[in-house]
């Protein structure tokens, strides 16, 4: 009987230890996190998780891969940044946090997130602080957009669930041209009505000259997986597969091309900031995997990329864009942020009106808070949750508890998307909240999702009519 006790005593104590073994295998080793989706909102998702590790390691994508081969920022739309992970991730401690980023657009981020589809991502590994020189496959654990999948065909639905970030604003802004679109400086519901399903609006529009009539300001867009495109048709309240002309500007030989009809001839990627005819895609984020945007349609990948269109000042570059507060404030014609943004129905986005041309403190977005100005989307994110906390989710090398969601204290997803403010408390470090909170003193490119909770000012996920305050 006293050796049946000892075996079964080392039969206890054998699989205690296997049982420790398996545990230690999910918690001691690498946590990778891989993060994709809205390019407008890449450097708010870049700082909050250079937060997330102390004193992390960065490297960068190369251009072929959509980062980029020179001046790295947090505006690069590829990179990957490791280390130990900050005290307040108390469910991944002991491991390295390894954080992949890859921005390809918003539509496209929630598709390949809940679908598990693989994209490029670069690895920690090659110059520190420089280009990457390994690349992995994995699908995204984390997706990014401007606009709710319920305006998308791609709304979370199984294991999938959806959360809000925070308020995104979004502004009309010209191109730094002169001519025609120097003198715009409103532009109006009908006009942009108008001007989505044609890709271009007569002078005559602004000017009432009917000399003016077959002259043009064309509607730079997006393809078709942007989120912010679809914050545009929707506030003209176009669906996901209405007709959206895609004009593209040939930087080489200064003229727009493309239309209704989309005659851009060969769909290409030019993988390059310029876009010179027969391209149907232009962006500086590269294909990615299987060539990925190429499968959304005409259009500019990014808002840096019609950002960069937009600073070119030929003069047949007539040209207007619907952007992020973000991606705006770097169109420049000489007076500094937001110079060249420009009112919508005579309403500005911050309290400042046309002081917001040049502005390089707060910006007070009042008009967005109190329910006057339209041109705003609540940014979210999807990932996958589950109730069993312990079990590793498919395709990825964490659990479901250490991924968690934005109400579980010490997982991922309850720092990166803490809503502390929301709920009258202190913003947690290495969270969204907090960079948007720090960054008010230099014109914040995003709003807390508290500042919206006053009551007056509701609307559905995505464009549709506001409530204001005052009615």
């Amino acid at each position: 009987m006293k050796r049946n006790r000892n075996h079964m005593k080392k039969i206890l104590l054998l699989t205690t230890a296997l049982g420790l073994a398996g545990a230690s295998s999910l918690m001691a080793g690498t946590i990778d996190v891989f993060i994709t989706g809205s390019t407008a909102f890449r450097a708010n998702v870049y700082n909050a998780c250079s937060k997330l590790i102390i004193s992390p390691t960065i490297y960068y994508a190369d251009a072929a891969h959509g980062g980029a081969n020179s001046g790295f920022s947090s505006s690069t739309a590829s990179w990957v940044m490791t280390g130990t992970p900050i005290t307040s991730l108390t469910n991944i401690q002991g491991n390295t946090l390894v954080i992949h980023g890859f921005f390809t657009g918003s539509i496209q981020g929630l598709q390949t997130t809940e679908q598990g589809t693989k994209l490029v991502f670069a690895q920690p590994h090659g110059t520190a602080g420089g280009n990457s020189d390994t690349y992995t496959t994995n699908a995204p654990t984390i997706g990014f957009s401007d606009a709710s999948g319920t305006a998308s065909p791609y709304p979370a639905s199984g294991n999938f669930i959806e959360e809000n970030v925070c308020v995104q604003p979004f502004v009309w802004c010209k191109s730094i041209a002169g001519g025609s679109v120097a003198t715009i400086s409103n532009i109006t519901w009908e006009q942009v009505e108008y001007g989505i399903p044609v890709g271009r609006i007569p002078v005559s529009a602004w000017s009432y000259n009917i000399a003016d009539t077959n002259n043009f300001i064309y509607l730079m867009q997006r393809s078709k997986d942007s989120g912010t495109r679809r914050c545009e048709t929707q506030g003209a309240y176009y669906q996901y597969n209405d007709t959206c002309a895609v004009y593209l500007y040939d930087y080489t030989n200064n003229y727009f091309y493309g239309g209704p009809n989309n005659l851009v001839g060969t769909l290409q990627n030019t993988n390059t900031s310029f876009g010179a005819f027969p391209a149907g895609v232009i962006g500086t984020e590269g294909p990615g995997l299987g060539n990925a945007n190429m499968n959304w349609g005409f259009g500019y990948i990014g808002g840096g990329d019609i950002k960069n269109s937009l600073n070119n000042g030929n003069a047949a570059n007539q040209a207007i864009a619907y952007l992020s507060i973000g991606d705006s404030k770097g169109v420049n014609n000489g007076g500094g942020n937001w110079s060249t943004v420009i009112s919508y129905n005579g309403i500005w986005p911050t309290a400042a009106g046309i002081g917001i041309h040049g502005n390089s403190g707060t910006n007070d977005f009042s008009p967005i808070t109190l329910g006057y100005y339209p041109l705003w989307g609540f940014e979210v994110l999807v990932h996958p949750e589950s109730s069993s906390t312990a079990t590793v989710i498919s395709g990825q090398d964490l659990t479901y508890g250490q991924l968690g969601d934005n109400a579980t204290p010490g997982s991922f997803m309850g720092v990166f998307n803490a809503q502390s403010y929301l709920n009258g408390g202190m913003v947690a470090v290495g969270s969204i909240e907090n960079e948007i909170v720090a960054s008010q003193p230099g014109g914040a490119t995003g709003i807390p999702i508290a500042a919206m909770q006053n009551g007056v000012n509701t609307r559905p996920s995505v464009g549709g009519t506001i409530y204001p305050l005052f009615q």
